[in-house]
């Protein structure tokens, strides 16, 4: 064990310096400005959780009653944009949409990369991990860096430095992932911390020239 070290990756820092303009991707598949906008970005494949993700966001639009109603907001002011390659689960997933009648709100674009995945990540005011189970993937660091908070489950084993510190982590269920969702969505403040504390984060953790360091420490070590 005393030979064994683990370095996490990371993403190129300088990648997200000049970031795309604020609306690009809302204009391209007609978001208002105005939308509140969650995102999730990854294979659209059952272990991503994207049928726990369409029951927590139907109840969360749907959300009549109760000490958290949504009463005073327009359902179609909220908007799911799903970005990703088909891996097998696409027709299932526009099936589980078209049952919830959920079409005008959630907005499955297929694969974007470079400059189009960054446009979608400036644009939303969420990045969601519903995964039924992830070890580390990017696709959170790459949120952090656009200043981004997370929502996601538990079964993403980052979820114990994401929670309370860069976003919340949540139960395998709809209500708990509804729930997290919607405190992260309309609680600016909480929001806006979180945001601060990832772009915080990839900067001083997560970024390659730091990573790129502890590994020639590493070798150095055992040369």
């Amino acid at each position: 064990e005393d030979k064994i070290e683990i370095v996490p990756l990371g993403i190129n820092l300088e990648e997200y310096e000049n970031l795309p303009a604020y609306g690009k991707f809302r204009s391209k598949f007609n978001i208002d400005e105005n939308d509140k906008l969650i995102l999730f970005v990854g294979r659209i494949h059952e272990i991503k959780g994207l049928d726990l993700l369409i029951d927590a966001f139907n109840d969360l639009i749907n959300q009549n009653d109760g000490e958290n109603s949504l009463d005073s907001i327009d359902s179609y002011s909220i908007k799911l944009a799903i970005v990703g390659p088909d891996d097998g689960y696409l027709a299932k997933l526009e099936e589980k949409i078209k049952e919830y009648s959920l079409e005008e709100n959630v907005i499955i674009t297929g694969p974007l990369y470079n400059e189009e995945k960054q446009e979608a990540l400036v644009d939303c005011d969420l990045f969601v991990m519903p995964s039924k189970y992830e070890s580390f993937t990017t696709s959170g660091l790459e949120a952090m860096a656009c200043s981004k908070p997370l929502v996601l489950t538990k079964n993403n084993h980052i979820h114990d430095w994401v929670d309370g510190n860069v976003g919340l982590a949540c139960e395998d269920n709809k209500g708990s992932l509804s729930q997290a969702i919607e405190k992260v969505l309309f609680d600016e403040e909480m929001s806006l911390i979180f945001a601060e504390n990832g772009k915080k984060l990839i900067k001083e953790k997560y970024n390659w020239d730091i990573i790129n360091s502890q590994i020639l420490e590493i070798y150095k070590r055992f040369l």
